[in-house]
């Protein structure tokens, strides 16, 4: 398998206590984060009753969006086209403003999401691999559920524990937009935070925990799987 994986989406939710952010609030923050390299967004949207939105679009589909919640900040990159090192910069630079400019006391718990796909060598479709290879279903599926299956894949809720930060949500599929890539979602969800203006370095590590579990772990599970069909595994 590709060592290389593509990444396709970053995004992070920063909660807080539930608070009324009000437009002219808003509207500074729009204003200092535009004097930032990180923070920097196109065009704002205060029309929906239920949250305000920031947000730019580059070409045909890639666009960054942050959302301004009552009781969260959601920052979101799709189909990226930054680092990730970059979308690390902008949570820190947008956290830091809102503590400031939406008087936000404290974040009390983040998630970061991180998807991505990898490219397969010895298999040219993603779902032969993960149901025939993987999962060794060959020919079990079909004569039940008696239609095609469009993608299929595992699973895994790996809680929180000692020496494991965050409970992480897994999602191993073929992915839709070409069958002969795995496309891979990490979900984090890291309560019970307390993050200020002190310590606003640590909403850094729920991103470089997702990241290096699919570095570091879904990577080396696939790989052993991506060889030809009549290796043992």
């Amino acid at each position: 398998m590709q060592s290389e994986d593509r990444l396709i989406h970053f995004s992070s939710e920063l909660i807080h206590a539930p608070r009324q952010h009000a437009r002219p609030a808003l509207q500074k923050l729009y204003y200092e984060l535009s004097q930032t390299r990180h923070g920097t967004y196109d065009n704002t949207d205060f029309s929906q009753p239920t949250h305000a939105r920031f947000h730019t679009r580059r070409g045909a589909k890639a666009q960054s969006a942050a959302l301004f919640l009552p009781d969260r900040c959601v920052l979101i990159e799709e189909w990226v086209e930054i680092a990730l090192s970059d979308f690390s910069e902008r949570v820190f630079t947008v956290a830091q403003r809102v503590l400031d400019d939406l008087a936000v006391p404290a974040f009390v718990a983040q998630t970061a999401t991180l998807r991505s796909t990898f490219a397969l060598t010895h298999y040219a479709d993603a779902r032969e691999f993960l149901m025939e290879r993987v999962c060794r279903q060959g020919g079990q599926i079909g004569p039940h559920f008696k239609r095609p299956i469009a993608t299929g894949g595992l699973r895994f809720a790996l809680p929180e524990g000692p020496g494991h930060s965050g409970n992480l949500n897994v999602l191993i599929e073929s992915f839709r937009n070409d069958a002969r890539e795995v496309f891979v979602e990490v979900k984090g969800v890291f309560p019970n935070r307390n993050v200020t203006g002190e310590n606003l370095e640590t909403l850094r590590e729920p991103i470089s925990v997702c990241r290096e579990f699919i570095t570091n772990c879904v990577f080396p599970f696939l790989n052993q799987y991506d060889t030809p069909a009549e290796d043992p595994v």
